[in-house]
């Protein structure tokens, strides 16, 4: 592990391998560490660049007047595939980090040539849809209301919980988890407690169509089969306005789908980054 300065902090990364570089960014609950199935495997053909995002560990998690914020987090991301001097990369983003992927497409042209994205919870697709605004209305009362209120009071445990059970769409799944796993999600709680008590605005804007639709880089979009039914119709959003798209179900997985089938995750993105 090694860190990068950027503008106002300092992000900590791991590196490896050779060859044309593939960035990994994690989701909400997440860190660097969270690809280490895609990690040896791409890095037999490829320079690997996994990071941890800002407020995630082993990065500070708080602040005094830092904002959660999507703008910030893909300017971050420009900032370090400038500074490793990479540009275009292409860049593999799991749940939010695939929110922050496509953001920096879209704001920073140029320095992405190739998009991987695992159900990115861009939540303003939802109101499209008449299911959407249901979908959307559940999440909000099952998932983001009880951990941000646990947060707030103080119980990280009972706010990961929440957040963690709302996302994998299943009551119990944080604690039919190894102890380990539990541990690892708990170790990002500040980073949550900063997402969900930040503006809508910063942390889940809604882009408008017209932007998504100038994003011209290939764009993979990957769904996991048990994933909550939200994720697939963010997804079907993002596959009409996206103009070029290849979209994949990995089999036997939900939301964390590159770490519940890896050998199936890993040989889809190997397939969409071979050469034509």
């Amino acid at each position: 592990m090694t860190t990068i300065p950027l503008r106002d902090t300092r992000l900590a990364y791991l590196e490896q391998g050779r060859g044309e570089p593939l960035v990994f960014v994690h989701g909400t609950l997440g860190s660097m560490r969270d690809f280490p199935g895609q990690v040896g495997f791409f890095s037999q053909s490829h320079r690997v660049i996994a990071y941890s995002r800002r407020f995630h560990p082993p990065n500070p998690a708080d602040r005094s007047g830092d904002s959660y914020s999507l703008s910030v987090h893909a300017a971050d991301l420009a900032e370090m595939i400038e500074a490793l001097g990479i540009a275009p990369a292409t860049v593999i983003g799991s749940s939010y980090g695939g929110f922050v992927a496509l953001c920096c497409a879209i704001r920073h042209p140029g320095f992405i040539q190739r998009l991987v994205l695992g159900e990115p919870p861009m939540l303003p697709l939802l109101k499209k849809t008449h299911e959407g605004e249901i979908a959307l209305e559940e999440f909000e009362a099952n998932a983001l209301a009880p951990a941000r209120a646990a947060l707030a009071a103080g119980d990280d445990t009972l706010g990961v919980r929440k957040f963690f059970d709302g996302v994998s769409g299943r009551r119990g799944t944080f604690d039919l988890l190894p102890a380990p796993s539990r541990e690892k999600l708990l170790e990002s709680a500040g980073a949550l407690r900063l997402e969900l008590r930040a503006g809508t605005d910063d942390y889940m804007p809604a882009i408008p169509d017209d932007q998504i639709h100038s994003t011209l880089v290939p764009v993979l979009l990957l769904n996991g089969q048990k994933s909550p039914r939200m994720f697939s119709l963010i997804t079907d959003e993002l596959e009409r306005l996206l103009p070029d798209t290849y979209r994949v179900l990995i089999p036997g997985a939900g939301h964390a789908m590159h770490a519940a089938n890896p050998a199936f995750y890993n040989g889809v993105v190997k397939e969409f980054l071979a050469p034509d």
